[in-house]
């Protein structure tokens, strides 16, 4: 069996680069080469970053995005700060997050709405699967 391995001991390309370049998770490569291929963040002025944290799409989009755009990250967990950009703990699939982000987009619509969360599952993995597919 092939024992797996974490932290500084990782193999992975993308995972050593985030650390490198700054970035708090790999993930931000995803980002990183969409923006590449399509442009889409050089133009966009409102950003909602769903499944948020731990903030890593926020950073590239940050970086990317014209200065003064909204750029909102939700998540379960906090989210340390990243300057340009909000974060806020609350659950995406609540009345009272969409509320919030309401209020915080003043009543516009976002640009651009990125999710790269997935659901939690506990030690019941084929039957949790078969629930979320049946839901």
């Amino acid at each position: 069996m092939v024992k797996k391995t974490k932290g500084k001991h990782r193999l992975d390309k993308y995972y050593h680069l985030a650390k490198e370049q700054g970035y708090r998770s790999r993930a931000a490569f995803k980002l990183i080469q969409l923006n590449r291929k399509y442009n889409f963040l050089a133009n966009c002025k409102a950003l909602l970053d769903l499944c948020a944290a731990p903030g890593g799409w926020m950073q590239v989009a940050a970086k990317n995005m014209p200065l003064g755009s909204l750029i909102i990250g939700v998540d379960l967990m906090p989210i340390k700060p990243i300057r340009g950009a909000k974060s806020f703990v609350c659950d995406i699939t609540t009345v009272k997050c969409r509320q919030l982000l309401k209020k915080e987009a003043s009543g516009s619509l976002f640009d651009v709405v990125a999710h790269d969360g997935a659901p939690n599952v506990g030690g019941a993995w084929s039957s949790e699967a078969y629930t979320q597919v049946g839901a």
